[in-house]
């Protein structure tokens, strides 16, 4: 180290204790007094700092040695000799009556505190000011100076301090202005309190509250906060200038500033829908990073082919949108005209005007139960981003939701196949920056102020055109006239023309006279008249002309009611291996019998649907129908196991509930994500294997039984909910017309689950009810019977149930003998959580030395399954230690839970252990921190528990009463009892009512 260096490569921070680096070592800086000299000198870089300066600002007034400068100059020695195995000549120098740090400014970790703050403030874009404002924050590292004595510390320490909170207010406000922060009511909160009369924290809490849904705890916060607040700034009459006298804040006129918190008061009870506005745009990149753009058309066809006028109709139209309204473009037409590849084909040429994405749907308008518009917006809102667990319960919400998220976006929204404007109207954006095309068979004259035009045959010249494009021309010039006939026998529909110009081209054999000439006996057989005769008797010539294996793919495929088959699904329905399925699945899609929407997957136009289901009835014995739908209902359930395990490490012994046997193992599945895409993306699937089980008495309901219930486990999610409780409806119903007890019993459990996490208890508990009695019927010793693991899961639900409602005794009788049984089974995870739910419930009823043993010993039984189980014994056991009156033992247990179940993202666990943590601080006076805790889990109680969320608004009126903010209290209990009141929780909801009225009058 003898070789002289350059003190550019020292570095300072003070925003924590005090260090240096040259390079990437550390220099040790000794003593307290040494660093806080070397504090004073950071803070003057390159000027000189005299003597009593130096003594003052390390000492102060009463505490300086007896010979100050004698005590400074041995703190410099030291100094010097730190930086003496760095550097040849010491960065600190005497100059006159002081000393002097010679380093660079840029060398400290305040200059680049300072240089960020300097350039978010240069009028940067939203988002990029955001991200240089937490670029600045992340440069701190605790109490600036740490541990320094001396005046000087204590005011540098108060500078920054001031200069970090006003960065933190900005910050906020930014991320109020973006809106895309779930967890700024907590933040903004904690805030609040820490630093009361700010008004800048005020105003962002009003607007993240007001946005949140809580509005009146929004309004409270003002009442509240207000005689701390500073007088506000006023701002001038229009057509004023801003300079005022004394006196002039009190004018008659003079409003407060819009986004002070009074402004932000009279704007939120004068209703101004700005408040609820979505994002602010940001850079396009920083858009991009935060928002996807769905690209969701499907591929438009190389050999599209005339409509001109109506694609340039439909190309104006799109091009005139930023208007007042939407633009909703309705094609109607017979089916089989070329609605959807005109639809198409137009949205492709426009999609450059909408570069925020381009939704799709097929609405399914020609079936016998067209799709829910609340299934689309579930469908949409994910594609626009939405996380699934965001996505609102029923069809007005999302609706509106909908609306919202599509605020400020260019979207073009293209919905195929609708039934009616009441099927349509949901799905509509409020954006005029949006566009919308709609195709149906009929016309929609209900959809208010849409530009309608009615799609015909294609002319002749077009439909001859079409046929030589795809037959070929050579084929086409060598037969003269003969294309003219075809497409007139297929009633110049496109999608006749092209099935039978498909069936030319797959075959260089056929010629276009027999072509045509079979085309004439298909519809004199069928004494075909009209377009759809005429595309049947297409259909029926391609179909003819298939192979045998071709053929019974065609018709089988047909079998599942479901929009389109997954290439697994098809090739178990069809008893093939997935290359074989690939290979015949394609061929008809090259013949055009078949579509492609995505890679993979395969269905029908509803025509050529409806085709292929007269010929699966007609040509395919019961027997043969009856195979291919268990195959699937086989295929489907075998996955569905293999997705409950990378889902949740399920416990074998709880695989399947009822002992269901498989003949296959289903298809691979690596990852919980995975599991997730997978069940989510086959759910029409799956209900389709169900529709067939519950409709074919050869079909096992208890395979269907068990497939819903691992839709229930992994696809734990609101958009699903209704859907696994109807479904499993449908197997109770089939199941006790076939006396077929242990599938009626697992159906109704499933249903009662489902019930249950919407919060519909009273229901919940009459199936589950039921679905014990059928369990207890099935065996005298039901432990031992057929359906002992659905019975024991039933008895645990019913435990929670009586627990919601106060009957702790009822609770822990379930539970106990729920435990008992899933003992006996062998399944240590579900006896873990049942002597969770145990121990809770007898706590409560005063056995505490026996809720304790139960308590540890169901969270030792679960700390070997997986994290999840893990983190839910440890939750189990903090709710029963603070019972047992051990609070730190409790939170110390609750918070590492809590923890844990933010890194896996088990939101309602996570919600669930904050709730108890806030409890905790709050039982132990610690009101502060009882009210940031159940701030920060707030918004994932409202998006996953009704129930918690009532807990948390609990917990937290009462901490915000004893902090002294009556108002805010009073409007989260007020929230809370109008919750427990809506969920028929009458304990708790009596219990918040006398809160509520031991509260000051307002």
């Amino acid at each position: 180290m003898g070789e002289t260096r350059e003190t550019g490569e020292l570095r300072f921070a003070l925003l924590g204790p005090l260090r240096a680096w040259y390079g990437e070592e550390e220099i040790a800086l000794g003593r307290p007094q040494q660093r806080a000299l070397l504090a004073v000198l950071l803070d003057a870089p390159g000027r000189t700092v005299a003597h009593g300066v130096l003594a003052e600002g390390i000492w102060g007034d009463g505490a300086a040695p007896a010979d100050p400068r004698k005590a400074l100059q041995l703190l410099v020695h030291r100094l010097r000799s730190a930086f003496r195995p760095y550097l040849a000549e010491s960065p600190i120098v005497r100059v006159g009556d002081g000393y002097a740090l010679r380093v660079p400014d840029a060398g400290t970790d305040i200059a680049e505190w300072r240089r960020l703050l300097a350039e978010a403030e240069n009028g940067t874009p939203p988002h990029a000011t955001r991200e240089l404002l937490r670029t600045a924050h992340r440069l701190w590292d605790g109490e600036p100076l740490a541990g320094l004595p001396g005046p000087h510390a204590e005011a540098v320490r108060a500078r920054l301090a001031g200069e970090r909170l006003t960065a933190l207010e900005r910050r906020l406000e930014l991320d109020a202005e973006l809106d895309d922060r779930p967890a700024l009511t907590a933040e903004a909160a904690a805030l609040c309190l820490e630093h009361p009369g700010r008004p800048r924290l005020v105003a962002v809490l009003m607007r993240a509250l007001h946005r949140a849904g809580r509005t009146a705890e929004a309004l409270a916060v003002y009442e509240d906060a207000r005689a701390s607040l500073p007088p506000e700034p006023r701002a001038a009459p229009a057509g004023q200038g801003t300079r005022r006298g004394p006196g002039a804040a009190d004018a008659p006129g003079d409003a407060p500033a819009p986004d002070s918190p009074a402004g932000l008061q009279l704007r939120i009870l004068r209703g101004d829908p700005a408040l609820l506005g979505g994002p602010a745009d940001g850079p396009a990149e920083a858009a991009a990073a935060v928002r996807p753009v769905p690209e969701q058309l499907p591929a438009d066809l190389d050999d599209f082919t005339g409509r001109g006028p109506a694609v340039d109709a439909l190309a104006d139209r799109l091009a005139g949108t930023g208007g007042r309204a939407v633009v909703v473009s309705a094609l109607d037409g017979m089916g089989g005209v070329g609605k959807t590849t005109l639809a198409v084909h137009a949205a492709r040429r426009a999609a450059g005007r909408f570069p925020d994405g381009q939704l799709f749907a097929d609405l399914r308008g020609a079936d016998p139960t067209p799709r829910e518009p609340a299934a689309v917006l579930a469908e949409f809102l994910r594609a626009l981003g939405t996380a699934a667990e965001d996505v609102p319960p029923g069809t007005a919400e999302r609706s509106a939701c909908y609306r919202s998220v599509l605020t400020g976006r260019r979207v073009l929204v293209v919905l195929d196949n609708a039934a009616g404007p009441e099927q349509v109207e949901p799905l509509l954006p409020g954006s005029a920056d949006c566009a919308v095309l709609v195709t149906s068979r009929t016309r929609l004259p209900g959809l208010a102020g849409a530009h309608h035009l009615r799609v015909d045959p294609l002319p002749a010249d077009e439909a001859a055109e079409l046929f030589t494009r795809i037959a070929g021309p050579d084929r086409v010039a060598a037969e003269p006239g003969l294309a003219e006939e075809i497409v007139a026998a297929c009633g110049r529909l496109p999608l006749a023309v092209r099935i039978a110009a498909s069936r030319l081209a797959a075959d260089p054999g056929l010629t276009l006279a027999a072509l045509s000439e079979g085309l004439r006996d298909e519809r004199r057989l069928a004494a075909l008249d009209d377009g759809e005769r005429a595309v049947e008797a297409t259909f029926a010539l391609s179909y003819h002309r298939l192979t045998p294996e071709e053929a019974r793919a065609f018709r089988l495929l047909a079998l599942p009611d479901a929009p389109d088959v997954a290439l697994p699904c098809a090739a178990a329905l069809l008893d093939r291996s997935e290359a074989a399925a690939d290979e015949l699945l394609e061929k008809l899609v090259d013949l055009n019998l078949l579509h492609s929407p995505g890679f993979g997957r395969y269905g029908y136009h509803d025509l050529v649907r409806a085709y292929a289901r007269a010929r699966l009835a007609e040509e395919e014995s019961g027997t043969e129908r009856s195979s291919a739908a268990a195959r699937l209902l086989d295929f489907c359930l075998a996955t569905a196991r293999r997705a409950d395990t990378a889902a949740r490490s399920v416990d074998p012994a709880e695989q399947s509930l009822l002992d269901t046997p498989v003949t296959g193992p289903g298809r691979p599945l690596a990852t919980g994500a995975d599991a997730v895409r997978w069940m989510r993306d086959q759910a029409p699937v799956h209900a389709a294997a169900v529709a067939l089980a519950c409709a074919d008495p050869a079909l096992p309901l208890a395979q269907a039984a068990e497939l819903v219930d691992k839709m229930g486990s992994v696809l734990f999610e609101r958009t699903q909910t209704a859907v696994i409780a109807t479904l499993a409806a449908r197997i109770t119903e089939a199941a006790g017309a076939r006396r077929d007890l242990a599938p009626e019993a697992l159906a109704r459990y499933v249903r009662g689950s489902m019930l249950w996490h919407v919060n519909r208890y009273e229901e919940s508990r009459e199936e589950i009810t039921r679905a014990v009695v059928l369990c207890e019927s099935l065996a005298p010793d039901a432990d031992a019977g057929p359906a002992a693991r659905v019975w024991a899961k039933a008895l645990l639900t019913l435990a929670g149930n009586a627990r919601v409602n106060g009957r702790h005794e009822e609770a822990a009788g379930h539970a106990g003998r729920a435990a008992e049984v899933f003992r006996a089974l062998g399944a240590e995870r579900a006896e873990g959580g049942a002597l969770g739910e145990f121990a809770f419930n007898a706590a409560h009823g005063g056995r505490l030395d026996e809720a304790r043993r139960a308590a540890e010993r169901g969270a030792r039984l679960m700390s070997g399954t997986g994290p999840v189980s893990a983190a839910t014994g440890r939750y189990y056991l903090a709710r029963v230690l603070r019972l047992c009156g051990d609070p730190e033992g409790a939170l110390a247990a609750a918070t590492g839970a809590r923890v844990e179940f933010a890194r896996l993202q088990v939101a309602v666990f996570e919600a669930a252990a904050g709730d108890l943590a806030a409890r905790i601080h709050a039982e132990s006076g610690r009101a502060t921190l009882a009210a940031e805790a159940a701030e920060a889990v707030l918004p994932l109680a409202r998006k996953t528990s009704a129930a918690l969320e009532a807990a948390l608004l609990h917990t937290l009126g009462s901490a915000l009463a004893s902090l002294g903010r009556p108002r805010q209290a009073r409007a989260c209990l007020g929230d809370a009892a109008e919750v427990y009141a809506r969920l028929g929780i009458t304990a708790e909801e009596t219990a918040v009512r006398a809160l509520l009225a031991a509260l000051p009058s307002p």
